[in-house]
Order: structure tokens, then C-alpha cells, then sequence
């Protein structure tokens, strides 16, 4: 029908969202809300399958960087053959006006833990995925970093949702991800100069570039929970408004 609302593909049929979170402190709260839930054990890696509101759902607590991330994804796309990958959680803040509270929409991320050092001691941006296939160091090096770019469909409704976040500002950019945790001012001002990244965390780039090798769409979204740059502490409410957040967005989309 001509004006009516078109939810995007990966929010329709009966495959599930799965939901990612690194640490309880990140998961809590979307366990508590899922209806009709059974759990899993696959080594390590915990998984809770169940509803929000009629949605199916899948949760995942992949415990925190790169390695881990990356495992419990592959699992995840495995075992329960999402629709949709949604990586989320806290992040600290790179400009010094991105404060605790704001929510950064990811519309790109780079994968920080890749990066090639010349003979000379020059440091460069490493590309994992031309590396596979490239023989010449020009082709899998750069001085900007290689972004990999969130599913349009994903970045279009996580936006839309954006207007129902009242904690913070909604921005859209780019996040750093990799198994580095920067505390010195400039450094991260450095970081933020060199790339534009709105904020760093340790498994954006690992859940993103597996559920892309599964061809699953990807999203990734961050509350900002500290900025070391500007010395604001971590503030663990971020992380429960955050799932706040995720569970009225999940919820209130509509299905066929």
C-alpha cells in the first residue's frame, strides 16, 4: 500500500536479531527483557534465545576483544542464522565534546589492531582483507584507515531510532575498534585527528568483519561511557540506557 511504513528485510520474517554485548554489565538488561528464553552453552560463549516484544531474539555475551569477539560471532551466525548482527556497548570518547551519555550510530569502523610498520619505522594502516590477496605493500597499506562501512538498511533504521535517545546527543560516525585501551589525552587527540573517530572499543571490527564473511548485514552502536581525554569517568548507567534504548528499538518495529 502506497505510504505505508517498509521496515527493512533483516527486521522481517522469523530469523532472529542477534544482539551482542561484551560483559554482563552490557547484557544485563536486554537478558531481563527477553520473553520465552532459553539459554545455550558453546564452550566459553553464552547465548540467550527468546523474544522482545514479538520479535526473536538472540543474545550474545562474546566477552571483551578482538578474539573473543570474533569467536562468538561466528558461533552465533552458525548456530542461530541471523537476520541481522547488532554489536553494542560502551565506548570511550575520542573529541573532547563527546561526553558520557551520547550515542554514537556507527556508520563506519576500522579495525585499530591493523597496522603495517615499514622498514623505516613509518606506521601505516593495514588492510587484513587486501593482505589475503595483494602481494604489493601498496595495495594493503594506507595513511588513512580502512573503513569498513555498516549495511545502509541497518545505519537508515538505527537513525531513525536515534530521535528516541533522550540521554545524550545521537551522532553518526565512525568508531575505532581493536584490543588497545588509550588513556593519555594525546594520544587520543592524535587518534582522533588522524582518523575522525568518535570514539575506540574492542569489538566492533571483529563482529563486523565476521558477520560479513557470513553475509550477514551488521550494525554496531556505542554509548559513550568515558572520555579520557577530558578525564570523565566511566559511568556504568550508560550501559543499561543504552540496552533501554535497544529494547524499545527492537520492540517497536513492526513486523508482517
Amino acid at each position: 500500500m502506497a505510504g505505508q511504513k517498509k521496515e527493512p528485510a533483516f527486521l522481517l520474517g522469523e530469523k532472529p536479531v542477534l544482539l551482542q554485548g561484551a560483559m554482563e554489565l552490557e547484557i544485563a538488561v536486554l537478558r531481563e527483557a527477553l520473553t520465552d528464553c532459553r539459554s545455550f552453552q558453546y564452550g566459553a560463549f553464552p547465548f540467550w534465545e527468546g523474544k522482545l516484544g514479538d520479535r526473536p531474539v538472540v543474545l550474545s555475551r562474546t566477552g571483551i576483544g578482538t578474539a573473543a569477539a570474533a569467536a562468538a560471532t561466528a558461533l552465533g551466525c552458525t548456530m542461530f542464522q541471523p537476520a541481522l548482527v547488532l554489536n553494542q556497548g560502551t565506548a570511550g570518547g575520542y573529541p573532547e565534546g563527546v561526553r558520557p551519555f551520547d550515542l554514537v550510530i556507527g556508520e563506519r569502523w576500522y579495525n585499530s589492531n591493523a597496522l603495517f610498520q615499514s622498514r623505516y619505522g613509518q606506521d601505516y594502516f593495514l588492510d587484513l582483507e587486501a593482505l589475503e590477496g595483494e602481494s604489493k605493500e601498496s595495495g594493503f597499506t594506507g595513511e588513512k584507515p580502512f573503513w569498513h562501512w555498516t549495511d545502509r538498511e541497518v545505519l537508515a533504521w538505527l537513525d531513525r531510532e536515534g530521535v528516541h535517545w533522550h540521554r545524550g546527543r545521537a551522532l553518526v560516525g565512525a568508531i575505532a575498534s581493536g584490543d588497545r585501551w588509550n588513556d593519555c589525552p594525546d594520544t587520543i587527540q592524535q587518534l582522533e585527528q588522524a582518523t575522525g573517530a568518535l570514539c575506540e572499543e574492542m569489538e566492533t571490527a571483529a563482529a563486523g568483519e565476521t558477520a560479513g564473511r557470513f553475509g550477514i548485514p551488521f550494525g554496531a552502536v556505542r554509548v559513550i561511557s568515558n572520555n579520557n581525554r577530558t578525564g570523565e569517568p566511566f559511568d556504568p548507567e550508560t550501559a543499561r540506557a543504552l540496552q533501554e534504548w535497544i529494547v524499545r528499538a527492537v520492540q517497536s518495529a513492526e513486523r508482517d
